[in-house]
């Protein structure tokens, strides 16, 4: 798969690297291709997903078992969330049925990553009466100070 940047000024576009990118074009053997053009989203970053995976889910883990939940493990805790909060119904516009997919995080931006943790904090305020501490907030896990795990 080729991928390249373009960017559109007035009525022109201007394909970063257009060099290379028409030297690949020349290099693919005959036959038809699909070129898809989308606007550039900028993904979820590492430092949202380790504050997800680092903090959010202990704190919402301990704070639903306190609640009388059962989660067996993280992954079965993380795949509730995306189904509470991540998930994008589908309706059939003759039936009017309602088809329920969960989201996943690797198709996430920026945007809609901070939303769905946003979203898990206030569920967790508001139904579990828990704060889950922001990002690089100080803080005490489990009775042990950060400090002294460093």
């Amino acid at each position: 798969m080729i991928k390249y940047i373009a960017i559109k000024e007035k009525d022109k576009f201007r394909i970063v690297n257009d060099r290379l990118f028409r030297e690949e074009l020349a290099r693919l053997p005959g036959g038809r291709y699909e070129i898809v053009i989308r606007k550039k989203r900028r993904m979820k970053s590492q430092p949202q997903l380790g504050y997800y995976y680092s903090c959010v889910l202990p704190h919402f883990h301990r704070a639903a078992i306190d609640a009388g939940w059962e989660f067996a493990n993280i992954e079965e805790l993380d795949n509730y969330l995306k189904s509470m909060f991540a998930s994008k119904d589908i309706i059939n516009k003759h039936t009017a049925e309602i088809l329920t997919i969960p989201g996943l995080k690797r198709d996430m931006t920026t945007t809609e990553m901070m939303l769905f943790v946003d979203a898990i904090k206030e569920y967790a305020l508001e139904f579990l009466n828990y704060r889950i501490p922001d990002p690089e907030q100080q803080t005490e896990i489990f009775g042990e100070d950060l400090q002294s795990l460093k």
